[in-house]
């Protein structure tokens, strides 16, 4: 006959086992890479939230950024608002045939806190596009070219459930620009603004 205290040790691996499992059912979703897609269209206003107060920031900003718009963010999927957007951007450079690439940093403001992107030098770029091709939308408000671009970078922060997320993000977009006194800076309007978000 088997005895109990000869039964433990079988016993006492199975709850191990057991636990362990359990453990890994819990952790896994929290480890695994989660991705935010954003959609934006329309007219920006312009940017008037503070700088977020954070490291990652200061870094980027290095004294030389500034704030440009802010914008509504909604769900590519169902066309919920999700958020708002709060860009500045900083070393804008300008190519042949109207080309530019600058940096920017983002902060998504989203029910479970903030997220922030930066993208790198020249991480976003763009360059007009022949208006018979495809002609500015709203120029009764100063667009006269479209511009097609975007950009790529990392997760550089947030609060709440993404203080500890790291990352990248990618965001493609048609804009509609005019001169710098129309609209934002000269950024009349966003064309399928698409953000993509993968972090964890």
């Amino acid at each position: 006959m088997t005895s109990l205290h000869s039964l433990l040790p079988c016993a006492t691996k199975s709850v191990t086992a057991a636990a362990l499992v359990a453990l890994a059912a819990w952790a896994g979703p929290a480890a695994a890479t989660q991705n935010l897609q954003f959609i934006a269209d329309g007219v920006p206003a312009a940017n008037a939230a503070t700088p977020p107060a954070t490291s990652a920031f200061d870094a980027w900003c290095s004294g030389r950024c500034f704030p440009t718009t802010q914008f509504p963010v909604y769900d590519p999927g169902n066309g919920q608002p999700k958020g708002t957007a709060y860009v500045w951007g900083r070393d804008f450079a300008f190519g042949a045939g109207g080309s530019l690439c600058f940096s920017e940093f983002i902060v998504f403001a989203l029910a479970q806190g903030e997220l922030h992107v930066a993208s790198g030098a020249n991480g976003t770029c763009g360059a007009p596009i022949d208006p018979v091709l495809k002609a500015p939308r709203y120029p009764e408000l100063g667009a006269t070219v479209v511009v097609a671009g975007g950009g790529d970078g990392v997760i550089a922060g947030g609060t709440g459930k993404y203080t500890s997320w790291t990352g990248t993000f990618s965001d493609r977009v048609f804009v509609g620009f005019g001169e710098p006194t129309a609209g934002v800076g000269g950024i009349v309007y966003y064309d399928q603004l698409w953000f993509s978000i993968s972090g964890k």
